[in-house]
C-alpha cells in the first residue's frame, strides 16, 4: 500500500540522477534514479518499515524488502544526510498495477481500473519513523519533499491521475496538505487487519505542494 548529474550543494539537491553521496552529503537529496548502493538502502529502510514497524509483508527478520512489481517501476527515494529516510515508487500505465492484479478482488471486485497513458499507481509510501510528525528539512516536512518530487515528476511526463492503495488514516493526511483524492472503494479489513482502500488523486486539480522558488528539479 501507501533522472541530471551535478554536485550536491550544502542545502539541498534533487535531480534526475545522482552520484554517491561525497565525504560531505547534502542536506537532503532527492533522486528518481537511485543507484545500487542508494536502492540497497532504500530496500532496508522498506524492510525497517514494512516487515517490522507495520508487519504487512515479509517477516521481522528481513533485512531487505522487494517484490515483483520492483523490476518495473520507478523508484523515488528521499535521503537526509545520506540515510535513506522516505520513499515511493511508481508504476508507470504499461507496467504491472497493484491495485489492478493484488488489491482488484477485495477493494475492486476484480473490475481493473483502466491505465491510461495519463495515470500510474503509487506504492510503498513511506517516511522514516524518525523523521514523521514536526520533523522538518529546509522547513519542509519529509512527506512534503517526497510528494512534492513525485509532483514534478508526474507532472513533466504528463501524468495527471496517480492511482493508490492506501489506509483511509493516509488519506486524510494526504487531504491535510493540499493532495486531496476520490475513493474508488470503501476501506476493506485485509488479511493482515489493515483496512485499505483504493482512491486516485488528479494532478490537475492540486496546486504546487511546494512554491516554485523551491520546487524540485525534473
Amino acid at each position: 500500500m501507501l533522472e541530471s548529474n551535478q554536485t550536491p550543494s550544502t542545502n539541498h539537491h534533487t535531480c534526475d540522477s545522482v552520484h554517491p553521496f561525497a565525504e560531505n552529503p547534502p542536506h537532503y537529496l532527492i533522486t528518481h534514479n537511485p543507484n545500487t548502493a542508494q536502492m540497497d538502502k532504500l530496500y532496508r529502510l522498506r524492510a525497517e518499515v514494512f516487515c517490522r514497524e507495520l508487519a504487512w509483508v515479509g517477516s521481522p527478520e528481513d533485512e531487505s524488502e522487494y517484490d515483483k512489481f520492483d523490476n518495473t517501476s520507478t523508484h523515488l527515494g528521499l535521503f537526509i544526510h545520506g540515510q535513506a529516510t522516505g520513499y515511493l515508487r511508481v508504476h508507470h500505465h504499461n507496467t504491472p498495477w497493484m491495485i489492478n492484479t493484488i488489491f482488484s478482488g477485495p477493494l475492486l471486485d476484480s473490475k481493473p481500473t483502466t491505465q491510461l497513458a495519463n495515470s500510474c499507481e503509487v506504492s510503498r509510501l513511506l517516511i522514516k519513523s524518525t523523521h514523521r510528525g514536526k520533523t522538518k528539512v529546509s522547513n519542509h516536512p519529509p512527506l512534503n519533499l517526497l510528494l512534492s518530487h513525485l509532483q514534478d515528476y508526474c507532472r513533466s511526463r504528463d501524468i495527471r491521475y496517480v492511482y493508490m492503495v492506501v489506509t483511509p488514516a493516509t488519506r486524510v493526511v494526504f487531504a491535510r496538505i493540499g493532495f486531496k483524492s476520490t475513493p474508488l472503494s470503501k476501506p476493506v479489513k485485509m488479511e493482515d487487519g489493515c483496512y485499505a482502500m483504493a482512491a486516485v488523486l488528479d494532478f490537475g486539480q492540486v496546486e504546487a505542494l511546494i512554491p516554485s522558488k523551491d520546487t524540485l528539479c525534473s
